[in-house]
C-alpha cells in the first residue's frame, strides 16, 4: 500500500473521528457542533465515494464532480456552523452573504463543465473559511473571557480551521499552474495535503471531545 493511498484513508479516520464525536448527544449538543457533525458524516461520505471510484477505476472525471460537489457542501455546512456561533447581528448578515455569493459564483462555473477540476472554487472556499475564522478571533478577543481560552471548545475548532483553510488556501492558488503548465499529476501534494486534513480533524475533534465534556457534565446530576 503506497503513501498516497495510506494519507487517503486517513483523512477518512480524521473526518469518521469529528463525526462520531459531534453525533454523541446529538440532541443535547449545541446547533454549532451538529453542524460539524453533519460536516464530518459529508466528508466521509464523498471520500467513500472518491474511493469507490478509484477501486473501480472509474474515468477520473467522476473524482473531479464529485469533489467539486465536496468542496460547494462543505462551504455551505461550515458557512452555517460559522453563523451559529457568531453572535452579532451584522456579522451573521455577512456570513449569509457570503454563502450566497459563494453559491452563486459556484453556479456560474460549474454547472458548464462539471467534470473540469475548478481550483477557483476552492481558492474562493478557503479565503471565506479564513475570513470567518479571523472574525471569530477578534470577536472573542474583544469579548476578553474570564476563563482561559484554551478552555473553550470553539477556540481549538475555529483554530484548526484558520490553520487548515491558510495552507490549503496556497495550494489552492498554484494548483492550475501544477496541473495545466507542470503537467503535475499532484500526487504528493494530495499526499500531504492529506496528512495536513487528518491534523486538522484530530484538533477539531480535541475541541468537540472538551465540548462533549462540558455537556455530559451538565447531563450529570449532582450528588
Amino acid at each position: 500500500m503506497g503513501t498516497h493511498i495510506i494519507s487517503q484513508y486517513a483523512q477518512l479516520l480524521g473526518s469518521l473521528i469529528v463525526a462520531a464525536l459531534g453525533l454523541f448527544f446529538f440532541s443535547k449538543r449545541d446547533v454549532s457542533i451538529r453542524a460539524l457533525a453533519i460536516y464530518g458524516l459529508c466528508s466521509v461520505f464523498f471520500q467513500l465515494v472518491i474511493q469507490f471510484i478509484l477501486l473501480f477505476k472509474i474515468t477520473g472525471r467522476y473524482n473531479n464532480l464529485t469533489g467539486n460537489i465536496y468542496t460547494l457542501t462543505e462551504a455551505i455546512v461550515l458557512l452555517f456552523f460559522f453563523h451559529t456561533i457568531f453572535t452579532s447581528a451584522l456579522v451573521k448578515r455577512i456570513t449569509f452573504f457570503l454563502g450566497m455569493f459563494y453559491l452563486i459564483f459556484f453556479l456560474f462555473f460549474v454547472p458548464q463543465h462539471p467534470f473540469e477540476f475548478f481550483s477557483s472554487i476552492r481558492t474562493l472556499r478557503d479565503l471565506i473559511m479564513i475570513l470567518c475564522s479571523l472574525m471569530y478571533f477578534y470577536f472573542l478577543i474583544t469579548q476578553m473571557p474570564t476563563k482561559e481560552i484554551t478552555a473553550f471548545p470553539m477556540f481549538w475548532i475555529v483554530a484548526a480551521m484558520l490553520f487548515f483553510f491558510a495552507g490549503t488556501f496556497a495550494l489552492s492558488l498554484s494548483l492550475d499552474y501544477l496541473v495545466k503548465v507542470l503537467k503535475n499529476d499532484l500526487a504528493v501534494v494530495w499526499t500531504m495535503r492529506n496528512f495536513f486534513r487528518l491534523l486538522f480533524c484530530l484538533v477539531v475533534s480535541y475541541g468537540l471531545w472538551l465540548d462533549l465534556r462540558q455537556v455530559k457534565a451538565k447531563l450529570t446530576p449532582i450528588k
